[in-house]
């Protein structure tokens, strides 16, 4: 029997009435899962806390995706950051540095033998008006689904142990009751035999699963947001470089099996799954 973790994370906002600046500013929702195996978390943890202290950052303190672009923005322009800014404390380490830093974090995942990444994602600007809470079960059953079948189909005893990062108190509650109630009454596959029965809330800057999942989160916004601009390269290198090679599986595919639109919109994933392939071969020739 083998015991596998599974650290969870979401990237942007969803909500029903999609104003234009919502679009703006989230155009995309995503919920990404890491699972790995529980013996390799003692390392991977290790592994991530020296990283820390060769890039000389706090080890209780979390390094967001989100907060790079923002001190980018800051560092271009010569302002002081403001006291208020949840990035202050990396206001003496370059932009440049700490792209490094995330880049060796996602390499990480090169040390351990098994590891699979489920992205769920829902583009609000054509995705149709849904209750917010009904969209949050959508990507969570995904999920859940995958990782039920992912363990199942290693080995009939496995057992996978859910991690997400706190939101806020209302929305947590509510994720762990659609959770217990998905795995006591089951759905389309039967029953959920594999993954532990409920679901556990940990602090990011406290998980290095969690934070590795806000980075696997942020690569993939930026390769959805680099169809439509020239911008987001880091960002797009990396998803190439760590998360395309060990996203989840299907029949030889990840379409559908590691990357899933949500809602279920096969014109969707058709027309995505061509951009993606086209990107990446645009990619590997631009390296040769």
């Amino acid at each position: 029997m083998s015991i596998f973790f599974g650290f969870s994370d979401e990237c942007g906002a969803y909500q029903t009435e999609k104003t234009i600046k919502h679009v703006a500013v989230h155009p995309y929702y995503i919920r990404c899962t890491l699972i790995i195996k529980a013996d390799d978390w003692k390392k991977i943890n290790t592994l991530f806390r020296d990283l820390k202290v060769e890039y000389d950052l706090p080890l209780e303190r979390e390094i967001k995706w989100a907060y790079l672009w923002q001190l980018r923005k800051f560092q271009k322009e010569k302002k002081e950051i403001p006291k208020n800014k949840d990035f202050k404390f990396l206001e003496h380490h370059s932009y440049k540095s700490l792209i490094e830093f995330v880049d060796s974090s996602l390499s990480l995942l090169n040390y351990i033998d098994y590891k699979k990444i489920i992205i769920t994602h829902t583009e609000n600007r054509t995705c149709p008006k849904i209750n917010e809470k009904a969209m949050l079960k959508m990507h969570l059953q995904e999920h859940m689904q995958r990782v039920e079948m992912e363990t199942q189909a290693r080995d009939g005893q496995n057992l996978a142990v859910m991690f997400f990062d706190p939101v806020c108190e209302n929305t947590d509650k509510y994720l762990r009751d659609i959770y217990f109630d998905l795995f006591s009454s089951g759905d389309f596959i039967s029953s959920y035999k594999h993954i532990k029965d409920s679901l556990n809330i940990e602090y990011s800057h406290q998980s290095v699963g969690i934070q590795l999942t806000d980075f696997i989160s942020g690569a993939f916004s930026s390769i959805l947001k680099g169809l439509k601009s020239n911008n987001y390269e880091m960002g797009k290198i990396m998803f190439y470089d760590y998360i395309y090679p060990n996203l989840r599986c299907h029949k030889q595919t990840v379409w559908g099996a590691g990357i899933r639109e949500v809602p279920s919109d096969m014109c969707y994933r058709n027309k995505l799954t061509k951009e993606l392939l086209a990107d990446l071969e645009k990619m590997k020739r631009n390296r040769d």
